[in-house]
């Protein structure tokens, strides 16, 4: 029998918002796979919720926040003794002084255009830095999209032969509608009165949330439409949105939620009309993905990553264009026959992209990358 391959993973990101979801699956799939051993860099506290996901894993606490100067030598001292054939960082912050190969996932370079509000000149330099020693030392670079590749290439001149695309997954089990009886609770919990337009983001300036504010405000005003508008990720009653929200005379007809649980997310899925997805760049844009397996019809940005997800299926707008987004979410929500195709679609689409998929491309990279020298393109 083949002796496993002992690899060491960065799970440090596992419970954060957006990267968490895929380190999450990531581990959880990567602990099922016969032929790993795994070791996981968790942060203290961890150890519970990384026990779930990998039962037989090795797990290492690592006393160091990210993006810090103490991950730079306290990930190389924690791995000093391992000796694992192979690290994967599921992010582009990767130590100095490794002594063993390593493959990196890169998302995306949003920080590039759309830097931390504070540290703005640091934040830049670091990523820069960083980005350019993780891409050129590297064995593997896998990216979620097309879109993060080209930006790869362009930008920081990144070897195209290293970098593969992997797509993301998506959970199955939203497909499935959750009971009635869940639902009513969710109703009347956060005081929802459908047909609910769902906005799934953190409140980060690219994710162009006061964009979406407008046009449903403009949409009611010349469209009539009914519902409420539904944030859901980083936004919640105290924000400067909320505040914007009231301004505009919309009080109960925005719903901002904050954080929710997976479960609750499930349910808002099932609940909601239509996902309103306008972000002004996506490494990936996982939300579209699990609105279409859910069964939402989809209205997102007619940009990178997202005309990816969206072309043929979604509708695609100027994130700009407050006219023409207000216009569309009044159509999609009353025009029954596109609705209809839609979701058929979107869900026909979802289907193909799992994190089983995603699991096995990420295997097939490790199994490259030890096998030998990189000897041609890997990337789309």
């Amino acid at each position: 029998m083949t002796k496993p391959i002992h690899l060491a993973l960065d799970a440090r990101k596992m419970t954060d918002f957006g990267i968490g979801t895929y380190v999450h699956h990531l581990m959880e799939g990567l602990a099922q796979e016969e032929e790993l051993s795994l070791t996981a860099l968790i942060r203290p506290g961890q150890e519970e919720r990384a026990r779930a996901l990998a039962p037989e894993a090795r797990l290492i606490p690592v006393p160091a926040e990210e993006y810090s100067a103490r991950e730079l030598y306290k990930i190389p001292a924690a791995l000093w003794g391992e000796h694992p054939d192979l690290i994967h960082f599921p992010h582009y912050v990767v130590p100095w002084g490794l002594r063993r190969p390593f493959v990196a996932t890169v998302h995306d370079v949003i920080q590039l255009f759309y830097p931390p509000r504070s540290q703005h000149y640091r934040a830049l330099f670091y990523l820069r830095v960083m980005m350019s020693s993780t891409l050129r030392r590297a064995r593997r670079i896998i990216t979620v999209s097309r879109s993060s590749r080209r930006d790869l290439i362009r930008i920081f001149g990144a070897n195209r032969k290293k970098i593969r695309v992997i797509p993301n997954g998506v959970d199955p089990h939203l497909e499935e509608r959750p009971q009635a009886e869940f639902l009513d609770r969710l109703k009347t919990k956060f005081n929802l009165r459908p047909p609910l337009i769902l906005v799934v983001g953190n409140n980060k300036a690219h994710k162009n949330l006061p964009t979406a504010l407008r046009s449903f405000h403009l949409a009611i005003r010349k469209w009539g439409i009914p519902g409420q508008l539904v944030f859901v990720g980083g936004i919640d009653e105290n924000s400067r949105l909320s505040a914007q929200a009231r301004g505009l005379g919309l009080g109960e007809r925005c719903r901002f939620l904050g954080r929710v649980s997976g479960e609750e997310l499930h349910g808002l899925y099932h609940l909601s009309a239509l996902l309103l997805h306008i972000a002004l760049y996506e490494g990936f844009g996982l939300p579209i993905l699990e609105a279409m397996l859910a069964g939402l019809p989809v209205i997102t940005s007619n940009l990178g990553a997202m005309i990816e997800l969206g072309e043929g299926i979604a509708r695609l707008v100027n994130p700009m264009d407050i006219g023409e987004i207000s216009e569309l979410i009044s159509k999609v929500l009353v025009d029954d026959p596109l609705r209809r195709r839609m979701i058929e679609s979107g869900r026909k689409f979802a289907r193909t992209l799992s994190w089983e998929r995603c699991i096995a491309e990420t295997v097939k990279s490790y199994r490259d990358v030890l096998s030998g020298p990189i000897d041609g393109p890997t990337g789309d």
